[in-house]
């Protein structure tokens, strides 16, 4: 009987002990979407989203198969039920790659295999084709004793003609099929080695959470990766007859993390995120013949500074995509933010994809340039202030002039809104400017000791071919003496017909009628004592 009491009793406590006891549950992984990305100029912050279903007890959420590129400080684990559901623990280990990266390598290659036998076959029958040109050069369709009439070896010639046509036609086709694969097989093998570059390794987000009821949850998860970044391009289009000048501003993307950001919403920040402390400023000693202790060293080097820069003549050349509206500009406290309107799909493969941020058009005073002892050119530039609501920051702009592309120049400082600009758009072949020597004298004078006088006279002959009334900047110079003892004399020109510096720079603003021609004179000498060795004189 007592042998029963205690059975029963262990039976109420197992039961009670296992309905209050928390509950271990399985491993659960779920697969975060991308909720949005804050894209860096030498990284991004990933931002996902998963419905996660806890028990009560300790649950272990896992997320795997991210990227590699991934850095762990930087991980972020964030829930809406904070008051029922307690994350304890979050860690990041190194794992391999999930099936599914190996299935999409496989298939790259497999497609990359495809292009190669099509690249050949092309190739193949380029070489049979062309035999084919030489055969039928060659070949003597008549016997040697055989009397041919005019008409039999025009016809004859007519074939081989028709048949030379057609064959050179297909070459041309097939050699354009080539250039096509090849450019699509350059853009797998970019995307393959930026896979391959992981050495199978991935990343796992490991999530501890402590849950007091069974339910679902909204899990939120952020972390940053490297191997991505942006850079500002711009693209001036400038109307030499209307003097109208449009600006376009994008963010180009690269990104080579090794997972593709599909239907994602896109920020764009100029901030850097720092991993370490700011650096501090050491002291500064100076002593007698000891090298100068280094100031400071900062603790983070930038990883893959090579992704802010895209092939310039590629992101050039690519078409702008279709954009309905324009982002919204987010100021913040040590930056600013682009709101990409829409969602926006990047691939992995390491290739510039642009976006459009802000355009806007402008009325510009276009004036030309030459400096013709440089240069025999005259180029066209204008002066206009920054039409956007944020600075221009640094980086690639492609200038177009009429329709047609000029020249890519870089932007290597911030211009504030409504700050000075200076664009240079390129040569204009209508204006030709000439300098020419004139004469070139030596004299000698004193009875002693003699100085010499050396006399130059140059002549600068502005040519223009323009339908309309132009203005134009010359600039020469003369030579600036740095010892007391040489002695410069300008004679021409006057202070009264040119802008004179300091340091010997002849500046004049000309007005120009239509094809009209003028010539400028620069006339100097310089005197010093006949036995000094004098440097810089042509």
């Amino acid at each position: 009987m007592n042998r029963n009491v205690f059975s029963a009793a262990i039976l109420v406590f197992s039961f009670v002990f296992f309905n209050n006891a928390p509950v271990f549950s399985a491993e659960t992984v779920p697969a975060p979407k991308i909720r949005s990305i804050v894209l860096y100029p030498d990284s991004a912050m990933i931002k996902k989203e998963a419905v996660v279903a806890v028990r009560k007890g300790e649950n272990i959420i896992t997320v795997s198969g991210l990227t590699v590129n991934l850095t762990d400080e930087s991980v972020q684990v964030n829930i809406n039920e904070k008051a029922s559901v307690r994350i304890s623990d979050v860690g990041v280990e190194k794992t391999y790659l999930h099936k599914t990266m190996h299935d999409k390598i496989r298939d790259l290659q497999a497609k990359l295999d495809s292009l190669n036998d099509l690249i050949n076959t092309n190739s193949n029958e380029i070489a049979a084709i062309k035999s084919s040109i030489e055969f039928l050069r060659k070949i003597v369709p008549f016997p040697q004793n055989q009397k041919v009439t005019q008409a039999e070896v025009e016809n004859h010639a007519k074939f081989i003609e028709k048949s030379s046509s057609a064959n050179y036609e297909r070459v041309a086709k097939l050699e354009n099929n080539i250039k096509k694969l090849t450019e699509e097989k350059k853009s797998l093998e970019n995307e393959l080695k930026g896979l391959r570059a992981s050495r199978d390794e991935s990343k796992t987000i490991r999530i501890k959470l402590l849950s007091n009821v069974a339910k679902e949850i909204d899990l939120g998860l952020s972390y940053i990766v490297t191997k991505a970044g942006w850079s500002a391009q711009y693209e001036v289009r400038a109307d030499s007859v209307t003097g109208k000048i449009d600006i376009a501003c994008y963010a180009t993307i690269i990104q080579a993390t090794g997972e593709d950001w599909k239907n994602a919403d896109i920020e764009i920040s100029t901030a850097r995120p720092v991993y370490g402390p700011a650096p501090e400023l050491s002291a500064w000693y100076v002593d007698i013949f000891k090298p100068r202790v280094p100031v400071y060293k900062s603790k983070r080097s930038m990883e893959d500074a090579d992704m802010q820069m895209m092939s310039m003549e590629k992101a050039s050349a690519m078409a702008p995509a279709p954009v309905f509206e324009e982002p919204k500009i987010k100021t913040e406290a040590t930056s600013f933010s682009f709101m990409i309107p829409g969602k926006v799909d990047i691939s992995a493969d390491n290739q510039p994809h642009r976006i459009l941020i802000a355009s806007s058009s402008k009325e510009a005073k276009l004036d030309y340039y030459a400096a013709p002892k440089l240069s025999r050119y005259a180029y066209l530039k204008a002066e206009i202030k920054n039409p956007f609501s944020f600075p221009i920051i640094s980086g690639q702009m492609n200038v177009f002039l009429d329709g047609r592309f000029v020249n890519t120049t870089a932007v290597d400082e911030q211009i504030l809104p409504d700050g000075d600009m200076n664009l240079q758009l390129g040569i204009d072949e209508g204006i030709k400017v000439e300098k020419k020597l004139v004469k070139k004298f030596t004299q000698y004078s004193g009875v002693v000791s003699k100085d010499a006088h050396i006399g130059y006279e140059y002549t600068i002959d502005i040519a223009g071919a323009k339908d309309k009334e132009i203005g134009i900047n010359i600039k020469d110079n003369f030579p600036v003496s740095r010892n007391e003892q040489i002695k410069v004399f300008l004679d021409s020109p006057k202070k009264e017909e040119a802008k004179l510096s300091d340091d010997g720079i002849i500046s004049w603003d000309l007005k120009l009628k239509p094809n009209e021609k003028k010539t400028l004179k620069t006339k100097f000498r310089i005197e010093y004592a006949k036995n000094l060795k004098i440097t810089g004189l042509e």
